[in-house]
C-alpha cells in the first residue's frame, strides 16, 4: 500500500479515459507527437509528488530507476512542451474528463447509495495580498480573507462529484448551478440515473436558482436553512409568504420539509463536506497551498483539480481492497 498503487490505478484511469475518446477529433492536436493523455499523466505525476515539473524532470536525469518507480513510459514530452501545452484548453478538458472518471469508478464500487444524499458548501483558499494580485477579499463564516473559493460538491462518503473555483468575493448564489449540473453528469455516467433523495447546503445557497436546478438536474428537494425565518402570524409575513409560493414554487415546497420529523437527523449529514474540506487542507493534499507560479484563478484551478483527481482515486482504491474508504495518507504520502 503506498503511492506505487496510486500511480498504477491513475495510470490505469488516463488509459480508460482515452480509450473513451480515442475517436472523437476534439482531443486530438494536430502535429504533436504526444497525445493530451501523456500531458495529463506527467502533470498529475508532478501534482502527486508535490514538485513542480522542471524538479520532476530533474529527478528523472539524476536518479536511476526513478522513471519506472513512477510508472512513466520511456519517453516523455519535453519540459518546455509540458508547459506549453498545460496552458491549452484541451489539456483542462481532459483534466476534467480525468477527474470525472474517478469519481464514476469510485461511486461505482461505493453502490447506489452512496449518492442518496449529497452535499455542497464553499471553503477558503486563503493567499496573501502583498504578493498575490489576484485574489479578491471575500467573507465566510470565520470572517474576512484575501483569496479564492473552493466549491465542492460531495457524496455520503466524500467522493467528490463537482468542484469550481473563483475568487473570493463570489457568493454561493454564483456557482449553485454549475455545482449541480456537475454532480448531475457524473451520477448519470455512474448509475444512468438519478438515485438522489436530498441535497443539503448552508443557507448562503438560500435562492430559487438552487431548489430549482436540484429539481430539474437532480430530481432531488433540498434542505437548507433560510436565511430569514418570518413568523406567519404577522400580516407582512403572510404577504410576503404568499408571494414567496408563486414566485418561488420550488423553494416554498422544499422549505416545508423542515416541519418533518427526520429533517434535522439528514441535515446533520452535511457535515461531512466539512471534514472533507479539513482531510483536503491536511498533510496528504494540501489543496490550500498556492504556488507562487500558480496565482491566480486560471492558473490554480488545474492544480485543485489534479489533487481532487488524486483524492478521488485513493478513496476508489481503498473501496476495492477493503480499508477505511479516508484514509489515504498512507496512499499519497
Amino acid at each position: 500500500m503506498g503511492p506505487t498503487e496510486l500511480g498504477s490505478i491513475l495510470s490505469k484511469t488516463i488509459q480508460q479515459v482515452a480509450r473513451q475518446h480515442r475517436r472523437q477529433d476534439g482531443w486530438k492536436v494536430i502535429r504533436e507527437r504526444y497525445s493530451v493523455w501523456h500531458v495529463v499523466r506527467v502533470f498529475v505525476m508532478c501534482v502527486m509528488k508535490g514538485v513542480c515539473p522542471g524538479v520532476l524532470y530533474e529527478r528523472l536525469k539524476r536518479f536511476r530507476g526513478y522513471r519506472r518507480m513512477l510508472g512513466l513510459p520511456n519517453q516523455l514530452i519535453s519540459l518546455s512542451q509540458l508547459k506549453k501545452r498545460m496552458n491549452t484548453a484541451v489539456f483542462l478538458r481532459a483534466l476534467l474528463a480525468v477527474f470525472r472518471q474517478g469519481a464514476v469508478r469510485a461511486l461505482k464500487e461505493l453502490g447506489r447509495q452512496e449518492v442518496r444524499i449529497v452535499a455542497m458548501d464553499l471553503t477558503r483558499i486563503e493567499s496573501d495580498p502583498d504578493r498575490d494580485p489576484y485574489g479578491a477579499w471575500g467573507k465566510d463564516s470565520k470572517g474576512l480573507f484575501w483569496g479564492y473559493k473552493l466549491g465542492l460538491i460531495i457524496s455520503q462518503n466524500g467522493v467528490i462529484l463537482g468542484m469550481t473555483l473563483m475568487k473570493g468575493n463570489w457568493v454561493e448564489l454564483s456557482v449553485n448551478r454549475k455545482l449541480l449540473k456537475l454532480a448531475s453528469a457524473t451520477i448519470q455516467t455512474s448509475f444512468g440515473g438519478f438515485p438522489v433523495d436530498y441535497v443539503l447546503c448552508d443557507s448562503g445557497f438560500d435562492g430559487e436558482s438552487t431548489f430549482q436546478t436540484a429539481h430539474e438536474e437532480l430530481r432531488a428537494s433540498v434542505i437548507c436553512p433560510a436565511r430569514r425565518r418570518r413568523d406567519p402570524k404577522v400580516k407582512s409575513a403572510r404577504r410576503d409568504l404568499l408571494r414567496a409560493k408563486l414566485h418561488s414554487p420550488n423553494r416554498f415546497l422544499d422549505q416545508a420539509l423542515w416541519e418533518r420529523d427526520g429533517t434535522r437527523e439528514i441535515f446533520r449529514k452535511r457535515g461531512e463536506i466539512e471534514r472533507v474540506n479539513g482531510q483536503l487542507k491536511d498533510n496528504a493534499i494540501r489543496i490550500h497551498e498556492i504556488p507562487p507560479r500558480r496565482r491566480g484563478v486560471k492558473r490554480l484551478f488545474p492544480l485543485c483539480l489534479a489533487k481532487l483527481v488524486i483524492y478521488n482515486l485513493a478513496l476508489h482504491l481503498n473501496a476495492t481492497q477493503g480499508r477505511s474508504i479516508r484514509s489515504i495518507k498512507a496512499l499519497v504520502g
